[in-house]
């Protein structure tokens, strides 16, 4: 770690040790474990390069806050090397938890290898463990893809999936291919799951002003949100007029540009096939009603969930749910077609899930659940099932898949 001259800072970031002290009060207020002393750290060495940037410009944005927080290079929570993902980690993902999800989704994927090119493009990957479930289900069916692309920012994610395909699937290792950006025309199929929640977005308040922008300053017990009336919210405000002037003040809301961008860059790397998206959402009446004033902000942390996205920089996951109709509308600029939007639960009855249940008896799963336990996540309305939503589109695409399909 390199030194720098303390006085650019805040008090509660210019010593480690009145740094520590902070971690732990927020610890205690959030009622959270404690990191290790690497841990602190390294989010120690964060807190002084995002205070340097707050000194540039008075305050950023919350989506600038949450960039650093997640991606800073070497500091950040997807690029410092902590680990995320499965039971020891901060949250469990929908293929940590049960075999049976990567064996369903391999079912339509192979209904998209009719009408497209066999090749796959997996986008943030994870631990790798969706990659290995597809990959082994997909050998089995005699069906392996001539390609499996994976594009993924995090160094650490990217050895770690090496690893486990490595250890699980040798035979397999030259089938698969490790990306820096997206290609820029793609053929096949495209599968992300929990990747969109994970971009940076704003966050806009209503108030007795109008509504206002989320930016983040510093004092000297810590980083702290405030809210402005800036053009953007303006502008905001005034293409979602409908939907703001029912709420009550004080109503919290994010929105994400990158998400959009995000989007139409996808949409336009893809020259033929389909694209499998899930992920926590919502269409955008439902997300923006009234009777969500709090806004989908969360947290996560050692299998804990909480709304403190400032304490704990770079140690903590910072989510929120995704504007489906946004996302789609955003695709259908770009030429897309969609194929479907519905539910994880539908999506996954509708696929097949209950012929693998049998074989899934006998499966160790990495968080140890019964068979029963698996499914009850998988597609449980106050679990996994409804809050997980599943989009799919496509461009020059004539297939469907059974997954979308009505009752």
């Amino acid at each position: 770690m390199s030194v720098m001259d303390s006085s650019r800072f805040p008090t509660f970031c210019c010593d480690r040790s009145d740094y520590q002290q902070l971690i732990e009060e927020q610890c205690r207020t959030l009622e959270l474990p404690e990191p290790n002393s690497a841990a602190v750290d390294v989010s120690f060495a964060l807190a002084q390069k995002v205070s340097e940037l707050i000194n540039l410009k008075q305050k950023i944005p919350f989506s600038d806050f949450m960039q650093q927080a997640l991606y800073a290079p070497g500091l950040g929570y997807y690029s410092a090397g902590s680990y995320k993902l499965g039971a020891q980690g901060d949250f469990v993902t929908a293929p940590e938890l049960s075999p049976l999800f990567g064996k369903t989704l391999a079912q339509s994927i192979m209904q998209a290898f009719e009408h497209t090119q066999p090749v796959i493009l997996e986008l943030g990957a994870g631990s790798g463990r969706l990659m290995c479930d597809l990959l082994r289900q997909l050998e089995v069916e005699e069906r392996v893809p001539e390609t499996y692309y994976i594009l993924e920012v995090s160094a650490e994610l990217r050895q770690r999936q090496q690893q486990l395909l490595k250890a699980e699937l040798p035979h397999l290792v030259t089938k698969v291919v490790w990306l820096d950006k997206l290609p820029q025309s793609f053929k096949g199929v495209i599968i992300g799951n929990e990747v969109i929640d994970a971009i940076p977005f704003e966050l806009l308040m209503k108030t007795e002003h109008g509504l206002a922008q989320g930016f983040v300053k510093y004092n000297e017990r810590g980083f702290s949100l405030e809210f402005h009336v800036t053009d953007y919210s303006r502008g905001w405000q005034k293409r979602n007029f409908n939907s703001y002037s029912m709420w009550p003040e004080g109503y919290l809301v994010e929105t994400s540009e990158l998400r959009n961008d995000w989007m139409r860059t996808l949409m336009e790397s893809l020259e033929q096939g389909c694209v499998i998206l899930l992920d926590y959402g919502y269409e955008q009446e439902e997300l923006y009603s009234p009777y969500r004033p709090q806004g989908t902000l969360q947290c996560y942390y050692r299998q804990r969930k909480h709304s403190t996205p400032l304490a704990l920089l770079g140690l903590q996951d910072i989510t929120c749910s995704v504007n489906f109709t946004q996302l789609a509308e955003t695709a259908q600029q770009q030429g897309s077609d969609i194929l479907g939007f519905t539910s994880q639960a539908l999506f996954l009855t509708l696929s097949g899930i209950e012929q693998f249940v049998a074989q899934a008896q006998d499966s160790d799963t990495i968080a140890g659940l019964s068979v029963a336990q698996q499914l009850q996540t998988l597609l449980m309305p106050a679990e996994m099932g409804q809050t997980i939503k599943v989009l799919g589109l496509s461009k020059n695409f004539s297939g469907t898949l059974s997954g979308f399909k009505s009752l």
